[in-house]
């Protein structure tokens, strides 16, 4: 790991290899401006264009993936490991799961051949979190990237039996085009064909290149943050190049080097037409759908970047930018709750970074209203290389911040009132939110990796959660 503000350099560097490996990749904006004024409005037509106008091929499923969209969550059962989690209790391993990362190195075909300092651990440890699917009861995981891994399959954790399969295989390092000689090189074939994404022998024509032809188009492997949603059987990365990985038939469908930046400059021109950035973050309504996104300047200076997007991942739509005086940048923690979508971005006095304010957009209206948070409150070091922003989720009733990097933090949430104690919800009387620890008892789970969510399963009542790629499964009730 490398320290969070080394991080973001380095993650933007990825970002805008992405976006120019190939012909015709949209140039970034170097536009720079800031200013509250709103703007939100609807484009009623996504970008069809897929792989620069390219189709993939399928191939046949690894996976036992099921096919549902996470717009229900409905009443399901919960499984035998459900039942042995104390109620009330702390952190309980649960020893009957399998560490992610040996039974990856076991079970990826081929075995060997990948590039990267950790090429099977990085793809849970190097800025990435997994994305649940509500309906199917299942994570998927996605990950790796810049100089971490070159591992681009799609792993899938089925919550019920607790059991790893591959969703989508990754692309064979028999495929590599000689000049790939990093997870975050350029993907340039002999002929100096390149499209940003690894090709099949449909595209690729040239005799110099079908030798490294790959089974199927495929996305690069990449730094995913929490910028993912997961809608009718497929995972949609919304960071960097907007790619769908579909896990029922094992390939990718959608790979487009730049789908949102030409549905930005639409609402405002200062947004520049660049990828969404280093540090993105999702948080996908199960209820709608709809993926609330983050809209953050990154590394590409585009100072106007500080909004919130909200995207329908089905069709990669921008339908709404959401602004507001307000602070939205790689710190922040966004969660849907109820009917609102809370954003936090911490507050840095003496090196030490601390939840004090927030906003929360009504859903329906998207006006934003102001909060400043008290009582028991999550700090952690700035620039800790293990924790850039809180992960929150909603119970029901309650946010809930996990301070997850701090020791003596890790086994308590801080539960935030959602009925206001006073204020109007203005910026100049903004509605104060009251926090209270929940102390639990001391468990002995690992630190975990860099974690941006955490995901409650409303149908059974518990957290589960994979700490790093080398630990078991933990999970905790509430």
């Amino acid at each position: 790991m490398v320290w969070a503000v080394a991080l973001l350099a380095a993650c933007g560097s990825e970002a805008g290899t992405s976006t120019e490996t190939g012909g015709g990749g949209t140039t970034a904006s170097s536009t720079t401006g800031g200013g509250d004024t709103s703007s939100s409005s609807s484009i009623s037509s996504s970008p069809t264009t897929t792989s620069d106008g390219t189709s993939t091929s399928t191939s046949t499923s690894t996976s036992d993936s099921s096919t549902s969209s996470p717009t229900t969550t409905g009443e399901d059962s919960a499984p035998d490991w459900v039942s042995e989690v104390p109620e009330g209790g702390g952190w309980f391993e649960l020893t009957a799961s399998e560490p992610f990362e040996p039974w990856a190195a076991a079970n990826l075909e081929p075995a060997t051949g990948y590039l990267g300092s950790s090429p099977v651990g990085a793809v849970r440890d190097a800025y990435c979190n997994p994305i649940f699917d509500h309906a199917g009861k299942a994570f998927y995981m996605f990950g790796g990237g810049h100089s971490d891994s070159s591992i681009n399959a799609v792993f899938k954790l089925d919550a019920k039996t607790l059991k790893y399969s591959i969703a989508v295989p990754p692309t064979p390092p028999s495929a590599y085009p000689p000049a790939y000689v990093a997870p975050n090189s350029p993907i340039v074939y002999p002929s100096g064909a390149s499209n940003g994404f690894f090709q099949s022998a449909e595209t690729l024509t040239d005799p110099a290149d079908t030798p490294f032809a790959a089974p199927f188009a495929a996305a690069q492997a990449s730094h995913t943050y929490s910028a993912m949603s997961f809608v009718d059987g497929k995972l949609v990365l919304h960071y960097g190049p907007v790619r769908d990985a579909d896990v029922v038939n094992g390939t990718w469908t959608y790979l487009d080097k730049d789908t949102y930046g030409p549905q930005l400059v639409k609402f405002d021109p200062n947004y520049g037409e660049a990828v969404l950035q280093s540090g993105t973050h999702t948080a996908n309504d199960p209820e709608t759908g709809k993926a609330w996104t983050t809209l953050v300047s990154g590394d590409a200076g585009l100072n106007w970047r500080t909004r919130v997007l909200v995207i329908e991942p089905r069709t990669h739509t921008i339908e709404e930018v959401v602004n507001a005086p307000w602070d939205v940048n790689g710190s922040s923690s966004i969660v849907v709750g109820g009917p609102h979508v809370y954003l936090f971005t911490p507050t840095v006095a003496d090196d030490v970074k601390t939840s004090t304010r927030g906003w929360r957009i009504d859903k329906a209206t998207l006006a934003v209203e102001h909060l400043t948070l008290t009582g028991d409150l999550p700090s952690w070091p700035d620039g800790a290389p293990t924790q850039e922003s809180v992960p929150v989720f909603y119970d029901g009733t309650r946010l809930n911040l996990w301070n997850y990097s701090v020791d003596a933090d890790r086994d308590a949430f801080f539960r935030l009132d959602l009925e206001p104690a006073s204020g109007t919800g203005t910026q100049e009387d903004p509605y104060v939110l009251t926090a209270e620890r929940d102390q639990r008892p001391v468990s002995t789970m690992p630190a975990p990796a860099l974690s941006y969510d955490l995901t409650y399963i409303d149908d059974w009542g518990v957290v589960l959660f994979l700490p790093k790629a080398s630990a078991k499964l933990w999970a905790i009730k509430l």
